[in-house]
Order: structure tokens, then C-alpha cells, then sequence
């Protein structure tokens, strides 16, 4: 028999949960739904409990001990435990982590923050379309006698539904302009696409997604838009879970002023790593922005001594004359060296110069 009553199969939103009374069998008021936690092992993560407030204080009910839900009431059991607490305790021993949020949790007992305090007015990083949103709302779908969420909403009727006006909206529009892609299309992003980024008002363990494959994927050059658009906490907690090479290419396409913010709170050995993955003189162009004593730091935890003598020797000059403006990577080849040894060689190593539009030939002397 199914729980829910009147609830729709599809299209079940996050703000039309909240605030619906819950009721034990006796029919005594417990409090109203102001959140819920959900699995945040899963893809599509199933709803665990439900949370409420009573006294300015937070429990939680357990989602088995739900008899029944609808739009307008929830029905619990009599003798249904509640949690007091403003996290649920969840175990994570013996479980496979491999969603965008688990592979942070690295203890077999965690507190999960409320869904909504986590997701709802976040900033998000949506690896679908490579962009930074905010999140008005979520959808969810009933499996069985479960609640899995779908998508995030992000668009106007998503955050006019959170206001409470959609009915009065719609109604408006269908006068003005029934054909309204409004009406037809509301903006989603499939919840496997969705990328918390944590602020400084959530739980401090709370990084969710930050190692997943398809952040690590983006092209830097997304990747550098992404941390444009983010505030500076969130800029620093996903740069700070790139890899050093990823980091290196992002840092190269990002202006100067915001290289140095991304590297000021990383430690001088991790900056050493990501200076080892750029070109020497886009490494010369990130140190000379820095403090002495900071760069000399950076420096000597190069590991690579051929890298380490290069960029001190190109330090030395001045931005304005020529040692500072050269460049020391370019293609050189002899002038025997056949044409497809040389393509070959472009074709390889490419990535490794700033420019390819210069073949210098030269001989011994």
C-alpha cells in the first residue's frame, strides 16, 4: 500500500514539502516540515528523514516511520523515535562512496546537513552546461513508497513557486502569452550534473563533488570561468581540490590578480607543484606578482632543478627589458631535420610552448 495520497508521480517540488504538518496516528500535532536529509551516496539520493522545528529546536523523524504524506499533512506513527538534532548520524562503514558528495566523507559515522540548508539559494556548478547557478528549488520523483530527488530548479517559475505565487503567475501568463516558453519549459539541471560548492554557513565537512570525475574533466578554460563567477570562499575550495596539473592549466587562463588569489592560502609546496606544471615563463609571471620571501618559498620546494634554475634566472630581470619579456620555451630544430620530423614534433609537444607560430633553425654556432 502506498503512502502517499493525492502526491503526483512526477514533479514533486522541494518548496510544496515544506511546512506541511505532521501528525502521529492519534492525530496530535508534532510540528511542520521545515527540511529533509537525503542519501547523498546515491545518485539520485532517496529521502531518509524528515525534519522539523519544535521550540526552536530541531528533531528529525525517520522516513519508515511515516504512515502517510500528503500535500497538506504528514502522517507519522505513535510510537515513531525522533532524532534531536540539527544533522543526521549515518554510517558509512561498508559503503561503497562514489557520488558527487560521499567521497568527502571519509569517517564511518558522519552528520548530514539538511538538503535544503545545503542546496536551496547555493551557489552550484553545473558541469552540463559548465556555468554557476543558483538553486530556486528541487524536484523530486516517488519510488515506491520513497522520495529520490531528480533535478534542481533554477529558473524564474522555480523561484516564483518558492514565493508562493505560481498559481496567480501562471494565470497571468496564460492571459498575456498562453504559448509562453515560461509555461512549457522550466530550466533543470539533472541532479548527477549538480556540484554543491560549500560556504562559509555550512557545516565545515560539507564539500560536496569537488574530486568528481567531471570536475576534474571540465576544460581549464571552463574551469576558469566557473571560479570568475564563484565568490572567493567557494573559488578557494574548488581550486584547492584540483589536481596540480589542472590547477596549472586553469591558473593560465585567468588574469594575474585573481592567480594570486587562488594561490594565496595553498601551502608553498602545493604551489610548487602547480608551478612545475606550467610553462617557465607563465611561472615567472604568477612568482613576480608575489612577495619575495613568499616566491623564494615556492621556489625552493621545486623539485625539478632544471625548472628551479630557469625561473630564478629569469626573475632576475625586470618585466620591461627584453630578459623579461623573452621567451626561453620555444621550437628549435637543426636545419637536417626533415619536415614530418618536425610536425611530429609540434604535434607532441605543442602544449609545452607559448607560441607555435615561430621555428627557429639554427646550427652550432
Amino acid at each position: 500500500m502506498s503512502i502517499f495520497e493525492g502526491i503526483p508521480d512526477i514533479n514533486i517540488h522541494f518548496s510544496s514539502l515544506l511546512g506541511i504538518k505532521i501528525f502521529n496516528d492519534d492525530n496530535l500535532l508534532v510540528g511542520k516540515l521545515s527540511d529533509l536529509f537525503v542519501d547523498f551516496e546515491e545518485m539520485y539520493p532517496q529521502v531518509l528523514a524528515v525534519q522539523f522545528k519544535k521550540n526552536d529546536q530541531f528533531f528529525y523523524i525517520n522516513w519508515p516511520d511515516i504512515l502517510q504524506i500528503s500535500l497538506k499533512k504528514i502522517t507519522i506513527k505513535k510510537d515513531a523515535s525522533f532524532g534531536h538534532s540539527r544533522t543526521l548520524p549515518r554510517s558509512t562503514a561498508h559503503r561503497l562512496l562514489q557520488s558527487q558528495v560521499a567521497d568527502q566523507f571519509k569517517d564511518t559515522m558522519v552528520e548530514y546537513p539538511p538538503l535544503g540548508k545545503v542546496i536551496l539559494d547555493r551557489q552550484i556548478v553545473d558541469t552540463s552546461g559548465k556555468k554557476v547557478v543558483r538553486v530556486n528549488d528541487l524536484e523530486f520523483v516517488k519510488a515506491g513508497n520513497q522520495l529520490r530527488i531528480t533535478h534542481a530548479a533554477i529558473g524564474m517559475r522555480s523561484m516564483v513557486r518558492r514565493m508562493g505565487y505560481e498559481k496567480i503567475v501562471d494565470s497571468l501568463v496564460k492571459l498575456i502569452s498562453p504559448n509562453s516558453l515560461y509555461l512549457k519549459k522550466e530550466p533543470l539541471i539533472n541532479w548527477k550534473f549538480v556540484h554543491a560548492i560549500p560556504s562559509k554557513s555550512i557545516y565545515g565537512h560539507v564539500r560536496l563533488g569537488l574530486k568528481n570525475e567531471e570536475i576534474q574533466n571540465l576544460h581549464p578554460a571552463d574551469l576558469a570561468d566557473i571560479l570568475e563567477d564563484l565568490d572567493n570562499y567557494s573559488r578557494e575550495v574548488l581550486f584547492s581540490n584540483l589536481s596540480p596539473e589542472l590547477a596549472a592549466a586553469t591558473l593560465s587562463e585567468v588574469e594575474s590578480d585573481l592567480q594570486i588569489e587562488l594561490l594565496k592560502n595553498e601551502g608553498p609546496e602545493d604551489v610548487a607543484k602547480i608551478i612545475e606544471n606550467m610553462g617557465v615563463d607563465e611561472a615567472v609571471d604568477v612568482l613576480s606578482e608575489m612577495e619575495h620571501e613568499q616566491a623564494s618559498e615556492i621556489i625552493a620546494n621545486i623539485e625539478d632543478n632544471e625548472t628551479q634554475e630557469e625561473i630564478q634566472d629569469l626573475l632576475e630581470y625586470e618585466d620591461d627589458v627584453a630578459g623579461g619579456l623573452m621567451s626561453t620555451e620555444v621550437f628549435q630544430f637543426g636545419p637536417l631535420n626533415k619536415k614530418s620530423d618536425i610536425l611530429r614534433t609540434l604535434q607532441e609537444q605543442h602544449q609545452d610552448v607559448d607560441t607555435v607560430y615561430d621555428i627557429f633553425v639554427t646550427d652550432a654556432q
